[in-house]
């Protein structure tokens, strides 16, 4: 039986314990294959830099002494011009590390952090909200759809030579 989720900020101390739900829920996906360490790397920096917004998804009764453990990650940073390489774009968010334990996929935790990531953006006055994902990743590409994400028709070969998609969505109130 789960017990009732909920998502809010993370603190400093919870980045290491959602390096691992995120470590976890990709190496499922991806049949075992882990993740390089540079890798893991850089997003534990993306995870704990200035400016960057962590919310993680907690389920109560799944941590220590039945208090709230980590059952998903979503990260919001400021976007950047040239796929991340250029200034800051003004009003652009751009999402990433987006996880959930796979005990709970097909539960809306994803949707959750998604709609919490949104709104916070929104709220710090982002106006559109950008991702890559994995062409093959159809129960995300899924999700992004049915939140108003719209495939943009830009592409690009990760690390293992795989594919990924680009999408945006306007943060607007409607």
């Amino acid at each position: 039986m789960s017990g009732s989720v909920t998502v809010s900020p993370a603190t400093a101390e919870e980045i290491e314990a959602a390096i691992a739900v995120w470590q976890h829920s990709h190496m499922i996906r991806r049949n075992g294959r882990p993740l390089a360490r540079a890798h893991v790397r850089s997003a534990y920096a993306r995870m704990a830099a200035p400016g960057a917004k962590l919310l993680l998804a907690r389920e109560d009764g799944r941590g220590e002494e039945g208090g709230p453990g980590i059952i998903g990650t979503i990260l919001g940073l400021q976007g950047l011009e040239d796929d991340g390489a250029g200034p800051p774009r003004p009003g652009l968010l751009h999402l990433s590390l987006l996880s959930v334990a796979p005990d709970r996929w097909g539960q809306h935790v994803g949707r959750s952090l998604l709609d919490g990531i949104t709104a916070d953006g929104r709220a710090r006055g982002y106006t559109e909200a950008q991702l890559w994902t994995h062409a093959d990743n159809l129960r995300a590409n899924r999700l992004y759809r049915a939140l108003g994400f719209r495939r943009t028709g830009r592409v690009k070969i990760d690390d293992w030579g795989e594919l990924l998609v680009h999408y945006r969505r306007p943060l607007t109130d409607s």
